[in-house]
């Protein structure tokens, strides 16, 4: 069935609020996350940051769909060729979003498009994680160790993927995924005068913020846990008699 503008619009509010949900969700967890940290119990740390890692997933296809039918945004078109490009992944997905933004700008001459875009794209193949390969796994019951596709044989590097996840990994997969989503929105609805003057500016921020996110380790935030607890007394009141 084709899309019209009312079912665009449908889905558009629909995913508002999965995506609500599901951020109130990821915050939930990433506070058990942390409480597991604090009292240095390593089964309930993994077990929940992967699904930390699984919420994630679910947030940011829902986000991710939210974002290609905003209102006054891709027309019925580009949403069907953006969602045909994720079939290749992720990344191709905000590949395809980034350049049918860019041909709504009034850019038709020179450099502009050109360099923005392959600035957005080098941003995306660096920075941009797929989730799709973490989730199915998580879900299907690889929870220690992922099998291939088969169900024949132990897939080494995503077992090793899934033995790094930490709290600190995670938050900056959704860190990245946000500053995207912010990149593309400030593309199909912000004045077009207005994204031609600041996109490079832009642009340099956006990658300098999810490199800060990627840059940061768990013991850094077990240890900002720590003097957050002492600075506040917060320790001693979880463990004071009721």
């Amino acid at each position: 069935m084709t899309m019209d503008q009312a079912a665009k619009l449908a889905v558009f509010q629909s995913q508002v609020q999965n995506a609500r949900s599901l951020k109130t969700a990821l915050l939930q967890v990433h506070r058990c996350v942390n409480e597991a940290l604090r009292s240095n119990d390593q089964a309930r740390v993994s077990a929940f940051t992967k699904t930390y890692a699984l919420i994630f997933c679910s947030w940011a296809e829902a986000n991710f769909s939210k974002i290609i039918h905003t209102p006054y945004g891709f027309e019925i078109d580009e949403i069907r060729q953006i969602q045909e490009a994720k079939g290749e992944g992720i990344a191709s997905a905000w590949k395809k979003a980034v350049d049918l933004g860019l041909r709504h700008l009034d850019a038709k001459r020179g450099s502009f498009q050109p360099n923005t875009k392959k600035k957005l794209f080098e941003v995306i193949d660096r920075h941009v994680f797929d989730p799709s390969l973490c989730r199915n796994k998580l879900a299907h019951g690889q929870w220690t160790v992922a099998l291939n596709r088969q169900n024949d044989a132990i897939q080494a590097d995503l077992t090793a993927q899934i033995a790094a996840l930490d709290i600190v990994r995670v938050s900056s997969w959704i860190r990245g995924h946000e500053l995207m989503a912010e990149a593309v929105e400030a593309l199909i609805e912000s004045p077009r005068k207005a994204f031609m003057r600041d996109w490079y500016q832009y642009v340099v921020e956006l990658e300098a913020a999810i490199i800060a996110a990627e840059q940061r380790t768990l013991q850094q935030h077990v240890q900002k846990l720590i003097a957050k607890d002492v600075r506040t007394g917060a320790r001693e009141k979880r463990s004071a008699p009721n």
